[in-house]
């Protein structure tokens, strides 16, 4: 009897561990798309600090998708992107600005994930840190 649970304790974890794995190597194969995005920074003071994206599509370059047309369906007509409360302001500035796109890992017929956010064509830690 101890034996079976020995068995579970010890394959469980490699069970979970290799599911994992197995996502994350998958998601590699996903090719990478740029969407620029507008939005706010709504400050929600319950809900933590984030800024509240929305695809704008009239502005994305759709040829980076299959047959050159922008999958709209796929993508959600929000996102939250969670951020510092001190990177609010220049983040804020930069969407305003119309310089931000979100990085996703995105395949035909799969759930896209944000990946990064982008401002000025950088990474938004590289941007905020340039911008000190």
């Amino acid at each position: 009897m101890k034996n079976k649970y020995v068995y579970v304790l010890f394959f469980l974890p490699i069970a979970v561990l290799a599911a994992v794995m197995g996502y994350y190597i998958n998601a590699i194969r996903f090719e990478r798309v740029e969407i620029v995005v507008s939005g706010y920074d709504p400050k929600d003071f319950f809900s933590g600090y984030y800024m509240e994206l929305q695809p704008n599509w009239s502005e994305t370059d759709c040829t980076q998708f299959a047959d050159a047309k922008c999958p709209t369906n796929a993508f959600k007509n929000r996102y939250k992107f969670y951020i510092k409360n001190e990177q609010s302001a220049q983040l804020t500035k930069a969407v305003n600005a119309g310089i931000v796109k979100l990085v996703f890992s995105y395949r035909q017929g799969y759930t896209p994930h944000i990946v990064d956010l982008l401002a000025d064509n950088k990474s938004y830690i590289e941007y905020l840190e340039a911008d000190k």
